[in-house]
C-alpha cells in the first residue's frame, strides 16, 4: 500500500479558521522556514479568503506567494482558486482573466492549484484544468462533498472519470463543512477509485463536527494519497486536522503515513505560538460533535462566524434554529451549493431573518445575482421576490479585461488595484522587550515608572528641564 503524505494548510485555512486571517504575510515568514524543510508533500499559501485578508491589510498578495516561496526550501506551494468569486467584480473567472492569474501564480511561486466550482460545471472546469496545465501547474480538480441524497456513489465516479478526462492530475474529495463520517467513507473512497483510473486521490476536511481527526485517520487506513492538516496552534475547531495529532495517531495505530520531519514541525509551531503570544491570537481548541453542520452545512469558517454573531447576540442556544433557516433559504433559492460564495450570503440572510426582522425585506446581494439567473437558470419558489429585484440584461456578463497584468491581478482580488509591495519585517520579542515596549508606550502619562524583579531593572523618568 502507497503511503499518505500531508499537505499544510496552517497559512491559508488555519489560521482563517482559527484567526479570522489576522495572520499577516510578515508575522508567517518564521513559521515558513521552517515549515520549508519539514518534509511536507506541499504547503498552500494562497486561498480566494487568504487574498480577501490581504487586501483588507492593504498587502499584496503576490508579495505574499514570492516572500514565502523564498523560504519554502523547494516544497511545492499550492494555491485554491475558486471560479465563482465572491467579490462582485464578475460573477465567473474564466478566460483571459483566469488564464493571466494563473500565469501570474506560477511565476510567483505557486507549483499547484486546487480548482473548484462550486457548482460543478464541467465544461468551466475542461477550459480551466486545460489552462493551468498550459501554465506549467499541477492540477487539482475539487469534488465538493455534499450529504445528501442526490450525491451518491455513482455520482462521485461520474465525476471523478469527468475531471480526469479533462486532464486533472490529481482529484481532491473537498468536505469543507466536515459532514464526512467513516461509515460513509469506504464506499466513497471506492467509487470514487472506480472512476480515477490511477489519478492520485486527496482529502480536505474540517473537525467542526469533531470528526475531522478520526475521518482523516480513516482515511489514510484506506489508503488516501493525500490529506490535508495543520499545525496545532490552528488546527481543530472549524479548522482541518492537527498535523502533528495525525503523525502521532499514525504512527501507533500501524497506519502507512509518510511522516514530516517532527522537529521542523515543532519549530513551526513554536515560530507560530509566539506570532499567536504577541499578538494575542487564540489557540484553536477541538469542538464537540455537534449535529447542527448536517443541518446548515456551512463551510467551517463560515459556521465559524456565524457562530460568533450568534454568541454575540446572546443566541448561541438558537444555533439550530439559525440551521434550519439556512436550509429552508436554500430550498427557497432553488439549491444553491453550499460553498463560497454562496454559503456566506446564504448565513448572512439567515442570521437578518433570525432577528426577527420580515423575510427577505433585505437581499444579500450575491443572493440577488442568483435569483436574476446570473449563474444559470434556476428552480425557485420566490416568484414574487425575482419579480420585485427584476432583471439582469446580460446574465454571465463579459467583463472588460485590462490590458496590464498589475490591473487584471486586482480585478481578480477584488480590489481596485493591487497594494505595493513592501518591506516584511516581524520581530517576536522576549518579555523583557514586550514589558520595555508597553512600558514606554505609556510613560508620557507618568513622572516616574520603574519596575524591578528577579534579573530586571527597568527605571523611566523624564528629564528636568
Amino acid at each position: 500500500m502507497s503511503m499518505t503524505t500531508l499537505v499544510d494548510v496552517s497559512l491559508s485555512d488555519g489560521q482563517t479558521a482559527a484567526w479570522d486571517g489576522a495572520a499577516s504575510t510578515a508575522m508567517l515568514l518564521g513559521t515558513m522556514n521552517s515549515l520549508g524543510h519539514a518534509r511536507l508533500a506541499a504547503i498552500e499559501v494562497l486561498s480566494p479568503a487568504v487574498i480577501a485578508q490581504c487586501v483588507r491589510r492593504e498587502e499584496n498578495p503576490l508579495q505574499r506567494v514570492a516572500a514565502l516561496r523564498q523560504r519554502a526550501n523547494g516544497t511545492p506551494l499550492r494555491a485554491t482558486i475558486n471560479l465563482l468569486p465572491a467579490h462582485g467584480y464578475f460573477d465567473v473567472l474564466s478566460g483571459d482573466a483566469l488564464n493571466t492569474w494563473l500565469r501570474l501564480l506560477a511565476s510567483h511561486g505557486v507549483s499547484e492549484v486546487v480548482l473548484i466550482d462550486p457548482q460543478l460545471d464541467f465544461q468551466r472546469l475542461d477550459s480551466a484544468i486545460k489552462m493551468a496545465l498550459a501554465n506549467g501547474l499541477t492540477v487539482i480538480a475539487a469534488l465538493p462533498y455534499a450529504d445528501d441524497h442526490e450525491h451518491d456513489d455513482a455520482c462521485y465516479s461520474a465525476g471523478a472519470a469527468r475531471l480526469v478526462a479533462a486532464g486533472a492530475q490529481r482529484i481532491m474529495l473537498r468536505d469543507e463543512a466536515g459532514l464526512l463520517h467513516v461509515d460513509r467513507l469506504p464506499g466513497l473512497l471506492s467509487a470514487l477509485r472506480s472512476g480515477l483510473e490511477g489519478t492520485p486521490l486527496d482529502l480536505h476536511t474540517r473537525c467542526h463536527t469533531g470528526l475531522g481527526p478520526q475521518v482523516a485517520l480513516e482515511a489514510i487506513r484506506l489508503g488516501i494519497d493525500r490529506l490535508d492538516a495543520a499545525l496545532p496552534g490552528v488546527a481543530n475547531g472549524a479548522s482541518a486536522p492537527s498535523l502533528t495529532l495525525l503523525a502521532r495517531s499514525a504512527e501507533l495505530l500501524e497506519l502507512p503515513l509518510q511522516s514530516p520531519d517532527q522537529d521542523r514541525i515543532k519549530e513551526a509551531q513554536a515560530q507560530l505560538a509566539a506570532v499567536a503570544d504577541q499578538e494575542g491570537f487564540a489557540d484553536s481548541l477541538p469542538w464537540a460533535f455537534d449535529l447542527a453542520p448536517y443541518a446548515h452545512q456551512l463551510p467551517a469558517e463560515i459556521a465559524a462566524q456565524a457562530m460568533q454573531a450568534l454568541r454575540e447576540r446572546g443566541r448561541l442556544a438558537d444555533l439550530f434554529e439559525f440551521s434550519h433557516e439556512c436550509t429552508r433559504i436554500r430550498q427557497e433559492l432553488g439549491h444553491p451549493p453550499m460553498l463560497q460564495p454562496f454559503a456566506q450570503a446564504i448565513a448572512r440572510q439567515a442570521l437578518e431573518h433570525l432577528d426577527a426582522g420580515p423575510r427577505y425585506a433585505t437581499l444579500q446581494p450575491l443572493l440577488r445575482r442568483w435569483l436574476q439567473g446570473c449563474y444559470g437558470p434556476i428552480d425557485t419558489t420566490l416568484h414574487s421576490l425575482q419579480q420585485r429585484i427584476g432583471a439582469v440584461a446580460q446574465p454571465g456578463r463579459a467583463i472588460d479585461v485590462p490590458a496590464t497584468d498589475d490591473a487584471l491581478a486586482a480585478l481578480v482580488c477584488g480590489c481596485p488595484a493591487l497594494p505595493l509591495p513592501h518591506r516584511l519585517h516581524y520581530e517576536i520579542r522576549t518579555p523583557e522587550q514586550a514589558l520595555t515596549l508597553g512600558l514606554l508606550q505609556r510613560w508620557p502619562d507618568y513622572s516616574v515608572l520603574s519596575v524591578t524583579g528577579r534579573g530586571l531593572s527597568i527605571h523611566l523618568e523624564h528629564s528636568k528641564g
